[in-house]
């Protein structure tokens, strides 16, 4: 099918020299691809004079080029004394937009790399405008000067409403919340070695009585048994001095998620399953510079690799001829344990990082 070739006419300031060969060049490059542009610099003096000759172009062309410059908006807008030609053409242009009920198709502005959007006329600001050095914005102009759009496909189908993806939260329950409330861990912790290298050290945690600490291991050893195999339970001691708190160091209580999430994936009921939430406890122990027992501990544990976990608790009636009571039946082997210190500890993103806020910080153990 034959196409007719777009008559358009290029609206312009004469700002400079350098300016007037731009918009030349412009105007060259379109009808080198099939775009009749008229440009006034293409004529030397028209037989019917500028005026009719604008006034006829204006009219007969199907596009109008507004080149936008700063100093073609104030000659529009009559700041600039300056150019009748651009007066003459602005009026026409104003005219026919009031004729056509300012629906505007026909005039389309234009700037170049130094253009603003502020320099484009009032009426036009509306309209979709091109930046003619950028190549991708030049090709949507040709094409829609050529009348060509994005072709537009059929309507298809609406889509079906797909099934809500289950997002399912497990909460682990080896450290639950309720039950340390309960067996109230207030003591703090004690620490056990034999004198001949006989057994692995013992880490105590203190409870307010001892069925309330045995209650919680029975309740520990049901889920991960007498040795964490699996190494599930988290034991973390973390020292170096914190804002706002006495000389000492914590004990944390935890648990780590990728031996949860093994457990997990084993079972039938694990499929779609995509978080995994985990609890934890801590407690300062307040001490005087460094602690003896600790250093002791850590000592022993180095010749094991291994220790135990025990519940116990204090003998503070002053009648008891032995500091601390510990229950040996209820004892967790372990392998694993963390000694860290404070300041090494990120503020996010770390199974101790809790311990770096500013309410652990203020809080009174």
């Amino acid at each position: 099918m034959e196409e007719n070739n777009p008559k358009i006419f290029i609206s312009y300031s004469h700002d400079s020299k350098e300016h007037q060969d731009r918009v030349l060049k412009l105007s060259n490059r379109l009808r080198s691809e099939g775009i009749d542009c008229a440009l006034d610099q293409y004529e030397d003096s028209p037989p019917e004079g500028w005026p009719k000759w604008m006034d006829r172009n204006v009219k007969s062309s199907e596009f109008i080029l507004v080149v936008c410059t700063e100093t073609y908006y104030k000659r529009v807008d009559g700041t600039d004394e300056e150019g009748n030609g651009i007066k003459w053409e602005s009026t026409l242009i104003y005219q026919q937009l009031y004729n056509a009920g300012a629906n505007n198709t026909k005039y389309i502005p234009i700037i170049f790399t130094d253009g603003k959007f502020e320099y484009i006329p009032e009426p036009l600001q509306g309209s979709t405008f091109y930046n003619v050095d950028n190549p991708d914005e030049y090709e949507k102009l040709y094409w829609r000067l050529r009348g060509r759009k994005t072709e537009k496909p059929e309507l298809g189908k609406l889509r079906e409403l797909p099934e809500k993806e289950r997002k399912t939260l497990f909460i682990s329950e080896l450290i639950k919340q309720s039950d340390w409330e309960k067996a109230n861990w207030k003591g703090g912790v004690g620490y056990l070695w034999t004198e001949n290298n006989e057994g692995p050290p013992i880490l105590i945690l203190f409870f307010e009585t001892m069925k309330q600490g045995q209650k919680l291991f029975s309740s520990l050893i049901d889920k991960i048994g007498q040795e964490d195999e699996t190494e599930r339970l988290r034991v973390s001691i973390v020292e170096g001095e914190v804002p706002h708190q006495k000389s000492g160091y914590f004990v944390v209580i935890g648990e780590y998620i990728d031996a949860t999430e093994k457990i997990l994936l084993a079972k039938k009921d694990s499929e779609g399953v995509e978080f995994i939430a985990v609890n934890q406890r801590f407690h300062r122990i307040y001490v005087n510079g460094q602690s003896p027992s600790l250093a002791k501990f850590k000592e022993e544990y180095g010749k094991f690799t291994c220790y135990y976990l025990a519940p116990g608790i204090q003998n503070n009636d002053g009648k008891s001829q032995r500091p601390f009571e510990v229950d040996c039946n209820l004892m967790i082997l372990k392998e694993k344990i963390e000694f860290r210190n404070y300041d090494d500890i990120p503020n996010f993103g770390d199974a101790d990082s809790i311990l770096k806020t500013e309410k652990v910080q203020h809080h009174k153990f």
